[in-house]
């Protein structure tokens, strides 16, 4: 039987010995360390040799020996992948970061690396666990959750319902409280990227996304590149006001980068702030006269405005600097038009011509000419043409909007038949087009034919914008051609009152319902209403001094 003295005695002699063979492993593991620690130094110090002789490859190599001796060291791991994807070795990159992880202390970072690699590999489930290994190890950096949000748009690309699984790693995010400033800016960037996914979280999500942004300004960073993030995510959030506050901060961090002056005062145009914009484009166009773009925002600007001699101006100067860019002789053409010379945007139009192919704008732009010279017929031929152009090389010019042009210049060069087709046409690609609907429904009305497919069409449009005068004014003449005139009157009256401006169309007919209903003298006030009126088309007031006559 053991005294309690001897137990005593053993309790205290067994403690020493497990603390030997503690101190022992220990000792053992600084060892090891450190030897992983000197075959890593001397990799590297026999890399920075190889380099100094010029020889990169060779040096490249050691670098990866000393990071696979050493693969616990994070600074040197992240280092040797990026030289290896630069030199295009990703799969010793990805050998690296297999080894790397492997350790209980590597950093969110290797393990967001790792999943990249595994999705370059198209390996998604194994991508993804490395995704959530670094969101796991550290839930308050962006890393992982960047991460996984790739390996599910991945997903999406190959056909995968993973809307809701990026919903859940943003929230996840949100959740994650006192983060720094670069993580609410990947964050806000990551929630800008989601809403090309589903539109209709735009409500919820914008306002997060520019609560997010404000905090990470709030905090004042200062560089280049996060400047740049905050401006796109606030851009892409459709916030161009604030977009073009943080593009001022970059340009004060650049001052001489014509990319930057050019962005600034492009997010200024989009919120509203045109002289500001212009004054940016002025400044960079002084300070960068080589460069185009400059000149091509400051026509657009000049458009916006009016400016058409401006704009003109501006778009000869892009030519003059970049005479290969198509498109801006067309522009150039419908500044032309907006300033009416006609002349000059049909020598606009030939220099297009001998410079390029034939296509599809050179015989839109053509037939715009002609209408503006009310060649209605050369109009609808060159339509026509451009039709055919689209058919052969441009499949998407063939919208709504071409196919109520051609109707419109059918119906104006008297080719009713295939007025009707066209606007029918139209009508078939977009139902609800009110412009198509009511024009088909007034020339049936117009010409006293198919006046109940008539009323039908204009009150689709009507449906569209119930106060539209010139919709209003249609049903009339659908009521008038039937003899309804007390209901002609009605819907004239409305479309009167809904008239911004004098219409003389619109008093030639309500002159005419009143003649109708024998009301000789309001038909005469509104008649000569209609006469006062300039720039009235001929046919109109060839009509008014008729109906004036007749009530003689």
């Amino acid at each position: 039987m053991f005294s309690v003295g001897c137990v005593q005695a053993d309790a205290t002699q067994s403690p020493p010995k497990k603390s030997a063979e503690k101190s022992n492993t220990q000792q053992k593991e600084a060892e090891a360390n450190e030897e992983r620690e000197f075959q890593a130094l001397k990799h590297l110090a026999a890399a920075q040799s190889h380099l100094e002789r010029g020889e990169e490859q060779e040096a490249l190599e050691e670098y990866y020996k000393a990071a696979l001796a050493n693969p616990s060291d994070k600074k040197v791991v992240m280092e040797v992948v990026q030289r290896l994807v630069v030199n295009r070795q990703r799969d010793k990159a990805f050998k690296l970061l297999v080894e790397a992880t492997k350790s209980p202390a590597a950093p969110a970072e290797l393990h967001g690396l790792l999943a990249a690699s595994y999705l370059e590999k198209k390996k998604p489930d194994l991508a993804k666990q490395s995704a959530q290994q670094a969101i796991n190890k550290s839930p308050k950096s962006i890393v992982g959750y960047k991460a996984m949000m790739q390996v599910y748009r991945y997903e999406i690309q190959k056909g995968e319902q993973r809307i809701n699984q990026i919903r859940g790693v943003i929230d996840k995010a949100l959740k994650q409280k006192e983060v720094t400033a670069p993580f609410k800016i990947e964050l806000a960037l990551m929630m800008a990227g989601y809403l090309s996914l589903e539109k209709d979280a735009g409500k919820d999500f914008k306002p997060r996304i520019i609560e997010l942004l404000d905090s990470a300004r709030g905090s004042k960073p200062e560089k280049p590149a996060q400047l740049g993030q905050i401006a796109q995510a606030y851009r892409m959030a459709g916030a161009h006001k604030q977009a073009a506050a943080a593009m001022e901060s970059l340009l004060k961090a650049l001052p001489d980068s014509a990319e930057i002056l050019l962005e600034t005062a492009r997010e200024h145009a989009l919120a509203g702030d045109l002289d500001q914009a212009k004054l940016h484009l002025e400044a960079m166009t002084k300070k960068f006269p080589r460069n185009w773009r400059g000149h091509q925002l400051l026509a657009a600007i000049a458009m916006d405005k009016e400016e058409y001699e401006l704009a003109e101006k501006h778009y000869r100067e892009v030519i003059k600097l970049n005479s290969r860019m198509e498109s801006v002789y067309y522009d150039l053409v419908s500044s032309l038009l907006a300033a009416d010379k006609i002349d000059k945007a049909q020598e606009a139009l030939k220099m297009a011509r001998t410079r390029f192919n034939p296509n599809f704008m050179q015989a839109y732009f053509s037939a715009m000419i002609q209408l503006e010279k009310k060649e209605y017929l050369k109009a609808h031929t060159e339509l026509l043409e451009a039709e055919k152009l689209a058919k052969k090389a441009e499949p998407n010019r063939l919208t709504h909007i071409l196919y109520f042009q051609l109707g419109s210049t059918a119906e104006r060069a008297k080719k009713y038949k295939d007025a009707e087709k066209f606007f029918r046409q139209s009508i078939e690609m977009e139902p609800n087009y009110a412009t198509a609907l009511n024009y088909l429904g007034y020339m049936w009305a117009d010409r006293n034919e198919n006046l109940k497919e008539a009323e039908e069409f204009i009150r689709r449009a009507l449906k569209e914008s119930p106060d539209n005068p010139a919709y209003q004014d249609s049903l009339a003449w659908v009521y008038y051609r039937r003899g309804e005139f007390k209901k002609a009157l009605e819907w004239q009256l409305k479309a009167l009152k809904n008239s911004e401006e004098p219409d003389p169309e619109i008093l030639l007919h309500l002159g005419q319902i009143y003649g109708a209903l024998k009301d000789k003298v309001n038909a005469r006030k509104y008649l000569n209403e209609a006469s006062k009126i300039e720039d009235t088309e001929d046919d109109v007031k060839a009509k008014i001094q008729k109906k004036l006559k007749e009530l003689d």
